[in-house]
């Protein structure tokens, strides 16, 4: 399966680098560009349908985030997947609010944004590695998944450490917890939840905000 994708950035030189990048991923096909969220509604109404929308979230006329509400409401099947600058955390929550499905980093890496499209393509969240401190904020303030799955308080702050990106090594040392410990803990998780893997993990956490 080849995905497809629109890039949308209000610079020509973004768009070009995303290009070169996508250009020598065999299953990723750019089938669009656009300055701004108006130019990428355009293309879905001239009927260029991609897989994933990946956009800029500041754009002049329409920007990122009003860009997702409308795609949220009238091609609920398509993805966006938000581009941000490490400053933009209060931006990036308004995507995911927006109906965002997750979001890179501007300083992204080849590897880092294949794995995000085909993330999004399988219907899972995909977030930089090491989310910012305000993200990860608003995932503990606006998350039920907790009481459903029954997990301990420690259990809890661990998965949320999971989702940051922190290795159990990182985890022992913030917690003062033995390493030991922080894999018994991660094992109980993975066997409530019935997730074998992190990545799992952090899409579960992500998906029963």
């Amino acid at each position: 399966m080849t995905i497809k994708v629109i890039i949308a950035d209000d610079h020509q030189l973004f768009i070009d680098g995303i290009k070169s990048i996508l250009s020598k991923t065999i299953d990723i096909d750019t089938i669009g560009e656009a300055s701004n969220g108006l130019q990428v509604i355009k293309l879905l109404e001239n009927d260029i349908i991609p897989d994933v929308i990946l956009t800029d979230i500041r754009m002049p006329i329409m920007d990122g985030i009003s860009l997702t509400k409308i795609i949220s409401k009238n091609y609920p099947q398509l993805k966006v997947l938000a581009l941000s600058m490490f400053d933009q955390t209060i931006d990036v929550i308004e995507m995911l609010e927006a109906g965002a499905k997750g979001y890179v980093t501007k300083n992204v890496d080849k590897s880092e944004l294949v794995s995000a499209l085909h993330t999004l393509v399988k219907g899972d969240y995909f977030f930089s590695a090491n989310l910012p401190e305000n993200i990860q904020d608003w995932f503990q303030k606006e998350n039920k998944y907790v009481k459903d799955t029954q997990l301990t308080k420690r259990e809890t702050e661990i998965l949320h450490l999971i989702v940051k990106g922190r290795t159990s090594l990182q985890m022992a040392k913030h917690l003062k917890l033995s390493k030991y410990t922080i894999d018994t803990h991660r094992k109980n998780i993975h066997k409530k939840l019935g997730i074998k893997s992190n990545t799992g993990l952090v899409n579960y956490a992500l998906k029963h905000l």
